[in-house]
């Protein structure tokens, strides 16, 4: 059982991360939503130990993270890119050496998932597809059974059903082995059934986090005649819209009344959810329009 708590860390070299504090909690799945200039890597590199702040502070169940290797070991797991010795390493050896550093490392479940995708645990490492090396890494992530996962990415070269499987595995490990997930991912609109928080950042900064449920409640796409939704809108704050000449979609950022919906109903307003990665779009271009003025 671990806790992950940042107070103000900051780095400026390679881009910043500016004034991050969060604590992510016991037995949560958090998904991270950026673009490429994010810095959610940097910040991963951060929270798991990998680099220092230039200010700020990380704690792992109250203790210095970067001031206590125990605060790591066997409770922080992150693989930001495969380390050298992967290379010319059998899979079942790169294994072998990662549990002695991960003592609570599933041997026979790494065999057991990676024989689902088709992978020999005796390929070298450097010989696989990037396909299958992507795999190789999300796997390592979920059967070290660190108390903190973090993962950047993961399957990114890898296809659809490949990570709709890899998720699946995490939530059915979730279920029987609770811990904490902490997930860069941009296939967050096809994993609101894993995760507890999502939150968006953009350029080192979190700019706004939300659970599923408040994203479900209070976001929606309204949709009709250009005319009609122009009228009817008007007044109230838009987060973004999409006009395609006759007809006008905008998105509202407020939980609907019942008489709201009667009301667009009665107009033929078609009423509809708003994709988390749109609602994320929209939330950058506002920031962004901000910043110009």
């Amino acid at each position: 059982m671990s806790v992950l708590v940042c107070e103000n860390i900051s780095k400026s070299e390679n881009g910043p991360i500016k004034n991050f504090s969060y604590n992510f909690l016991d037995n949560q799945i958090y998904g991270l939503v950026g673009k490429n200039d994010s810095k959610i890597e940097e910040l991963f590199s951060l929270i798991s130990g990998e680099t220092k702040p230039q200010s700020g502070k990380v704690y792992v169940d109250g203790e210095d993270l970067y001031d206590n290797d125990m605060a790591i070991e066997e409770r922080v797991f992150y693989l930001p890119t495969a380390p050298s010795y992967f290379n010319g390493t059998p899979i079942i050896k790169i294994i072998t050496r990662l549990s002695k550093s991960y003592p609570k490392l599933d041997n026979a479940y790494a065999y057991q998932i990676l024989k689902k995708y088709g992978i020999d645990i005796n390929a070298i490492y450097s010989k696989l597809t990037e396909r299958e090396k992507s795999i190789v890494l999300g796997v390592l992530a979920i059967v070290s059974k660190a108390n903190i996962t973090i993962m950047n990415l993961p399957l990114k070269d890898a296809d659809f059903k490949d990570k709709y499987d890899f998720f699946k595995t995490i939530y059915t490990d979730h279920e029987s082995y609770s811990r904490t997930f902490i997930i860069n991912t941009d296939f967050i609109d096809d994993i609101t059934y894993l995760v507890d928080k999502i939150l968006f950042f953009d350029k080192g900064k979190l700019i706004s986090q939300f659970t599923v449920e408040e994203i479900n409640d209070n976001f929606r796409y309204l949709s009709g005649k250009t005319e009609v939704v122009k009228s009817l809108v008007s007044g109230i704050k838009l987060l973004g819209y999409e006009d395609l000449g006759k007809t006008l979609t905008v998105c509202v950022g407020q939980k609907l009344s019942k008489d709201d919906i009667r009301k667009y109903q009665k107009y033929m307003i078609k009423i509809s959810e708003v994709p988390i990665h749109i609602i994320y779009i929209y939330l950058v271009n506002l920031r962004e329009l901000k910043d110009r003025f």
